[in-house]
Order: C-alpha cells, then sequence, then structure tokens
C-alpha cells in the first residue's frame, strides 16, 4: 500500500467507502481558522502563583461559536480573578489563544480512575455586573449592540468591557458593521480594542472629528493652495532635416480656468520658437593604410 501518517485524526470508513471524522486522539482544536493546543494556554496558567490546578477546553456558546474556557482551582488563601487570569494569557499568547471565560473551581471533577472528568466541567455562567445605566441615546445604542453581538445571557452595562465577555477580533469585526448600520459612523477594530466598553466608545465617538478633506481658499497671485498649479511643457526634441537637435524654450501652459468661473475660454499658448542645440563636431574620417588613396 501507500505511505500513511499519523496526524492525530480520529476517523473510520463508512459502508458507503467515505471517512468519517470523529475527532482527535489529543485535545489539539481548531478555532476560527486557527489550530489551538490548549496544553500551551494550561502552562501559561499553571505557571500563575495563584493557580494549583487548571484545564482548558473548547464550549461552544448560545450562538453556536465555539470558544476556549479555562478551568482553575487556585491555592488556599488565594483567589483567582478571571479578569487577571485573562490579561496574564494577553500577556504571553495570541490574542485567538486567550480564553473567553476563565472559570474558579473549589476542586476539579475526577472519573473513578482519578483523572479529570472534563465532561463533568460546568457550563460557565454570567452574572449581571454591577454597572453605570446609558446616560444617553447613543450609550443605549451601543450597550444594546455589546449586548447583541456577544449574545449576552443579560443586557450589559455601559461598563462592561467587550473581550471580558467573549469577544474576540471577528465579533469586533461584526460590531463595527453593526455601530455602522444604525449611526453611520466607520469604526476599526483597533478603535474596539481602545474603546472595549460602551461608556469609552460613546465617548470616543462624541469627541473625536472624523477627519474630511478640506478646500483651501484661492489666494491671491502665484501659486497659492488654492489655486491651480501651473503646467509644464514637456521638453520634447527634435531633429531637422540637416541633423540638428532642435529643443522648445522652455514655455508655461496656463493653468487650468476655475471651475466655479463659469465656461471660459483658456488663453491661447504664445508660439514657441525653437533653438538648436549645440552639436558635437562630427569625427574626422580616418584613413584606411590599405586605400591606394
Amino acid at each position: 500500500g501507500t505511505r500513511l501518517y499519523r496526524t492525530g485524526d480520529l476517523a473510520h470508513w463508512t459502508p458507503h467507502g467515505t471517512i468519517h471524522y470523529t475527532g482527535r486522539t489529543d485535545t489539539q482544536t481548531k478555532i476560527r481558522g486557527f489550530r489551538i493546543e490548549p496544553a500551551e494556554i494550561e502552562a501559561v496558567l499553571a505557571a500563575d502563583p495563584a493557580v494549583a490546578q487548571v484545564a482548558v477546553l473548547v464550549r461552544e456558546d448560545r450562538a453556536g461559536q465555539k470558544r476556549l474556557v479555562a478551568y482553575v482551582v487556585p491555592h488556599s488563601g488565594t483567589a483567582a480573578e478571571e479578569r487577571a487570569l485573562r490579561e496574564v494569557c494577553a500577556r504571553a499568547l495570541p490574542e485567538h489563544m486567550v480564553p473567553a471565560r476563565v472559570v474558579s473551581l473549589d476542586a476539579m471533577p475526577l472519573t473513578a480512575n482519578g483523572k479529570l472528568d472534563r465532561a463533568a466541567l460546568p457550563e460557565p455562567t454570567t452574572a449581571a455586573t454591577e454597572g453605570r445605566a446609558p446616560r444617553t441615546e447613543l450609550e443605549t445604542t451601543l450597550a444594546g449592540l455589546f449586548t447583541t453581538t456577544l449574545d449576552a445571557a443579560h443586557p450589559l452595562t455601559i461598563d462592561d468591557n467587550f473581550f471580558d465577555h467573549g469577544g474576540h477580533s471577528l465579533l469586533a469585526a461584526r460590531l463595527t458593521n453593526h455601530i455602522h448600520t444604525h449611526t453611520g459612523t466607520h469604526l476599526t477594530i483597533r478603535d474596539i480594542f481602545l474603546n472595549p466598553t460602551p461608556a469609552t466608545l460613546a465617548h470616543h465617538l462624541t469627541h473625536t472629528t472624523p477627519r474630511t478633506p478640506q478646500r483651501q481658499d484661492t489666494t491671491a497671485g502665484g501659486e497659492g493652495p488654492g489655486r491651480p498649479r501651473a503646467r509644464r511643457r514637456p521638453a520634447l526634441t527634435r531633429r531637422t532635416t540637416d541633423g540638428a537637435l532642435l529643443a522648445p524654450a522652455a514655455a508655461t501652459l496656463a493653468p487650468d480656468p476655475d471651475p466655479d468661473a463659469g465656461t471660459a475660454t483658456r488663453p491661447a499658448t504664445p508660439p514657441v520658437t525653437p533653438t538648436p542645440l549645440p552639436t558635437a563636431p562630427a569625427p574626422a574620417a580616418r584613413r584606411d593604410e590599405r586605400s591606394p588613396l
């Protein structure tokens, strides 16, 4: 037969002769086109002094989107804060490997053999946070768009962080589209990263003036910022019948008429007198020593 490679994928043949993929032999997963090793995330979290045990797995949210969830057991007498641990991951890992949620447990669920029972890990729940209610119409619109984009279980306040509730770059792009549809404002993903709450994003939209091209006023005389620049005639040369090179004298064309001044005709360009260019003397004919002349 042909050579086979161990890829780590689990599959089996169907009676119809096709291959049915069932999973992998390891914990490698794929989210938003990126292959992710949960063990790498677990190693980063396990290095934190507050974490005693950690497990990372993939779960689907209510919208069916895959997301990373980290489960940690803190050391006795310490507390594992979700935001602090997500910041630890953000400093050491790329954005697509940062867990969307970090759940703190008293103990890891185990099987009868003493191994981690991943199926028994609880579904992460999101409790209503204490934050300010929207104060303006813009904040009300943005808070609603945050809630809809993240498919949150409860309405978000203006102080809720987009990325603390499972947001990532693809959802940020979706949020910018929603904002443009409802407000007509163009935003970038970077704007969401720099202003991750409805309050800060509303402040950014209110106090940021969009850059629009400004037309400068026409100055009197000369080539001012608002005056059309004069065009130069291209420097073209030609030869006369006797082989001499002629170059036109430098001439400046009249500027294009001002479109606001009506349909005025362009003034005629004065004729250009060709000026002969200096030519190098023709080389003297060489006498052939073999010639009888």
